[in-house]
């Protein structure tokens, strides 16, 4: 049976009821929003351990290795962003017809968000078979070249799955079917770290019948794109059947291929560029960022790689959290109530301030540890205690900046936040990441310290757009 939008709000929290003394620290809808954060959680989080485990193995091989599957990874999702949330806009489309019932409306955009993946999937998968063209402009030593090229050119295999993947958890997340996508991501993330294992160390195998089955050597980075991509294919192979499942045969006909419409497809491509933009803007700052640390050796762009899984590892739960405020923004909104939509997502802004203050506490207390997670390498460990103490602060701001984009982009605003990240990353953390890296031979924490007052701006910046209330005026189907 389909899940619908919840109830109204106002017959359970009406604007006249009183308050307790404590009630403006409470979090209305707990456990609504959380329904639908804490599988969102689990979902994304599956997908960053992918490269969290490349990290963390690969930090037992060698700095060198390290260093290289770091900016191999942030190449490659920094190329994948130019249209990562072109594929996830599908998200908002499904949710606002999703919140006015129109199950015909789901159906079709969800096929016309997989065409629009699989065409950018090839895009991307060709744009990494030929990242040898641009590796020389890193500036990076050239081994550490080579080896980011051997990464990026088999993490690019699952290109098109990956996209894929984005498409569908738009069509279950959208209609608050958030179950799903987590089943399916940690099966490819199980599959992932076995395979890294294996790959990352080699094998000797076993003997049966006189013969040694799976016995593999050593392939070190190699190895772990490849386990990386395969998990990927997997993950996306368990959505495409749980899409075609009977159950949903009946209400969004996915099971029927559906012809190109243009102009849906336009429909997609006007609201989802702006967002695809804004995850490549953001992405592409903080390659800049990889590209200047790496300049000063492999020790302080190792240290910054393991700053940024830490950072990624800890978004998660925001993650969770900016994609739900994003369906219930777009549920509202397509329900004609947004002001209910407004409400929900103030509400989502209060929990994650909470999460992130905790956390923050979490790393400052945890600081001497937590670098030890990744790496042995004493040179790199001297840095960690510093750039964890950074990161505490730095996820509090940009966990604004997230929910702020998530609740904009289920309304379908996502003009704002693309020139809002243009002007601030090309006006601000590009120019002054050189100037202290590169100008001033500045060190990796002066530039983590850097970092985090560019996007205390964002975030306040975009708090202010969701004050203002213009989102929702935003209309996504023409």
């Amino acid at each position: 049976m389909e899940n619908r939008p919840a109830p109204p709000m106002r017959k359970n929290n009406p604007p006249n009821a009183p308050r307790s003394r404590w009630g403006i620290f409470r979090v209305a809808h707990f456990g609504e929003i959380m329904a639908l954060a804490s599988p969102t959680i689990l979902t994304m989080l599956s997908q960053t351990m992918m490269w969290t485990v490349d990290t963390a193995l690969l930090g037992r091989v060698n700095s060198l290795s390290l260093a290289a599957a770091g900016l191999g990874g942030i190449l490659t999702w920094a190329t994948y962003s130019l249209f990562n949330n072109l594929s996830r806009i599908t998200g908002t489309f499904v949710s606002q017809a999703h919140g006015r019932q129109d199950h015909e409306a789901v159906g079709r955009y969800t096929w016309q968000g997989i065409y629009i993946a699989v065409c950018t999937g090839f895009i991307l998968q060709f744009l990494g078979f030929h990242s040898y063209l641009i590796l020389p402009l890193t500036q990076n030593p050239t081994d550490v070249q080579e080896l980011t090229y051997v990464y990026i050119k088999w993490r690019s295999l699952s290109a098109v799955f990956t996209q894929i993947s984005f498409a569908l958890m738009g069509f279950f997340q959208g209609r608050r079917d958030v179950k799903i996508p987590m089943y399916a991501g940690i099966i490819g993330n199980l599959l992932n770290l076995i395979l890294d294992v294996w790959l990352i160390f080699g094998w000797s195998g076993f003997e049966l019948g006189g013969q040694v089955w799976l016995a593999v050597p050593a392939m070190g980075v190699k190895g772990a794109a490849i386990g990386t991509s395969v998990g990927v294919f997997v993950n996306a192979l368990a959505l495409i059947i749980w899409a075609l499942a009977p159950r949903l045969r009946r209400q969004y006909r996915l099971h029927k291929l559906r012809r190109p419409e243009p102009r849906a497809i336009a429909n997609l491509i006007r609201v989802g560029m702006p967002a695809a933009w804004e995850g490549f803007i953001d992405m592409l700052g903080f390659l800049m960022f990889t590209i200047f640390v790496g300049t000063t050796g492999a020790v302080p762009l190792a240290a910054s790689q393991i700053t940024i899984q830490i950072l990624s590892f800890s978004f998660m739960p925001l993650w969770g959290l900016t994609t739900a405020a994003g369906v219930l923004t777009g549920n509202w909104i397509g329900a004609h109530r947004p002001d209910d939509a407004e409400h929900y997502g103030r509400q989502t802004f209060k929990l994650g301030a909470y999460y992130s203050l905790g956390l923050a506490v979490v790393l400052i207390l945890l600081r001497d540890h937590v670098f030890r997670i990744f790496t042995n390498d004493p040179e790199v460990l001297a840095l960690g205690a510093g750039l964890t103490v950074i990161a505490a602060i730095f996820q509090y701001f940009d966990g604004v900046r997230m929910l702020g984009s998530g609740i904009l982009q289920g309304a379908g605003d996502t003009r704002y936040p693309m020139l809002l990240m243009l002007v601030m990353m090309w006006g601000g953390f590009i120019p002054l990441t050189w100037y202290i890296i590169v100008a001033r031979d500045g060190n990796v924490i002066n530039a983590w310290i850097g970092a985090s007052v560019c996007y205390l701006l964002i975030g306040i910046l975009m708090w202010r757009r969701f004050e203002s209330g213009k989102w929702k005026q935003v209309e996504i189907f023409q």
